[in-house]
């Protein structure tokens, strides 16, 4: 926070997404999944020497001294998900944590088409974690020490979210899409996104996006080899966390929230309209959704399966313990939710793609159901804090993003499909028994055959050899007489 001028609100955008190693190129991407194992298309040490090898990538090991409060803040078996602490690349960690410094205190330049001049926030860090389940969380953290208004944050927000356009309107265009949400363009120093394409033949991914992340390591593109392929965890938009100071609007909304249509577009990141038309639904997904331990203070908290966000009152309390927690603590918890679904999702199209095959490769279900595992051990948890806050939000953020319902849904896939596997095992053995049993019928068979003509043979030579050797016995005994 500028000693000068006042922070207003703070903005994080989180992009989460899955990368797999794009060595040799490919054409549908379901058979780009079927060919290779989960682990081999991971290759999370690959991933981890490109970005250390890119200067503008910095891995940063974590020492507690620098935040001893957010290190406390959580349960030792979430230190170990959120933290990396080997200086040099560990094998068994679960996520990895980089830093891209050049882009430190640039100008974030949001420009919507309704409003004449631009949205200027500070780009106070951007950051990347990786998780060793084959999926990434890039965020960009911004402050805005210029715009107060309540409506300018909302856009902020809508607009400043979205990494390609959701929709195209009349003639293949985008002027529809940019008067509802999409920004004229989104400006870091010399990056610029403009969201303007000669053709819509597939989604693509903001470049401003792209470039931030490294071209040289990532790619869109399907037949660019030698880098890893993403795809985005969610749709369009990425994940919104937001504070913002402002004391006479959180006096107001702590009076009525529950009906309120600034607190709804602030919660669910609508920008401009109110997506509920219907007072009781709107008060019932607000209940749902509303975390009001300090209301009463003028402090709420909103929890969607997109968006934290928060309101409070510019007293010292919020500007000093509140507003920096929203940047760390919380930034954490929702960091491990945002990975936890979204490989959760990643786990389950590997599913589908093995459960497609005629014969299910027992091998590679083994080698996914075994990342599965590690997964669930060391990253999907219960509770991360001992704190009551902490808990209370945790698990509203958990049921808002349906992480159990997952949970419970991806271990009766697995199990569904392992059984299937041990019934083609069964078959598999059932007809190797029978052909067995026929190939040895079928030698039992000619070797009795075999016997019977031998012993037809010897039925037919047996008697003049008889003969022979009579004679022969007889000649001997002659001679000795």
């Amino acid at each position: 926070m500028s000693d000068k001028t006042p922070l207003y609100s703070s903005h994080i955008f989180m992009f989460p997404f899955r990368f797999d190693w794009n060595e040799d190129g490919f054409d549908r991407e379901y058979f780009f999944y079927k060919e290779k194992n989960i682990t081999d298309r991971i290759a999370i040490r690959k991933l981890h020497e490109k970005l250390i090898q890119d200067k503008d990538w910095e891995y940063k090991a974590f020492k507690v001294a620098d935040e001893y409060n957010e290190y406390s803040y959580f349960y030792d078996y979430a230190r170990d998900a959120i933290y990396n602490f080997s200086e040099e690349f560990d094998e068994d960690a679960i996520s990895y944590y980089y830093e891209k410094n050049q882009f430190k205190n640039e100008i974030f330049e949001l420009k919507i088409k309704e409003r004449k001049e631009s949205y200027q926030l500070t780009l106070a860090g951007v950051t990347l974690r990786v998780f060793n389940s084959g999926v990434a969380i890039l965020s960009l953290e911004l402050e805005n020490h210029t715009h107060l208004n309540f409506d300018d944050i909302l856009k902020i927000n809508d607009f400043g979210r979205r990494i390609y356009p959701q929709f195209i309107g009349k003639d293949n265009g985008i002027e529809d899409t940019k008067d509802a949400f999409l920004a004229e363009y989104i400006k870091i120093g010399e990056i610029e996104e403009r969201f303007e394409y000669e053709n819509f033949d597939n989604i693509r991914i903001g470049s401003h996006i792209m470039q931030l992340l490294g071209q040289t390591i990532f790619t869109q593109d399907k037949k660019q080899t030698e880098r890893y392929y993403i795809r985005p965890s969610l749709d369009d938009r990425m994940f919104v966390i937001s504070w913002y100071g402002n004391s006479a609007k959180s006096t107001q909304l702590k009076q009525d929230y529950l009906q309120n249509d600034s607190w709804y577009k602030y919660v669910f990141v609508d920008g401009k309209y109110v997506t509920v038309k219907n007072r009781g639904m709107q008060k019932e997904l607000l209940k749902k959704s509303t975390y009001d331990r300090w209301s009463d203070d003028g402090m709420l908290f909103g929890i969607s399966r997109y968006s934290f966000v928060s309101i409070t009152n510019r007293d010292w309390f919020p500007l000093n313990i509140i507003q920096p927690h929203i940047g760390t603590m919380y930034f954490q918890m929702i960091t491990l939710l945002l990975a936890t679904r979204s490989s959760l999702l990643r786990f389950s199209n590997e599913i589908a793609v093995l459960a497609s095959h005629q014969q299910i490769d027992t091998q590679k279900l083994t080698i996914l159901y075994q990342r599965y595992l590690t997964f669930s051990d060391r990253l999907y948890f219960n509770e991360v804090t001992h704190q009551d806050q902490g808990i209370e939000l945790y698990d509203m953020a958990r049921n808002q993003m349906k992480i159990d319902e997952h949970i419970e849904k991806l271990n009766g896939k697995f199990s569904k499909l392992f059984e299937f596997a041990e019934l083609q095992d069964r078959k598999r053995v059932e007809a190797f028994e029978k052909k067995k049993f026929k190939i040895e019928k079928e030698i039992a068979d000619k070797r009795a055959k075999a016997m019977d003509n031998f012993t037809i043979m010897g039925a037919i030579f047996l008697p003049p050899s008889l003969r022979i050797a009579l004679f022969s016995m007889g000649i001997f005994e002659y001679e000795h007489l």
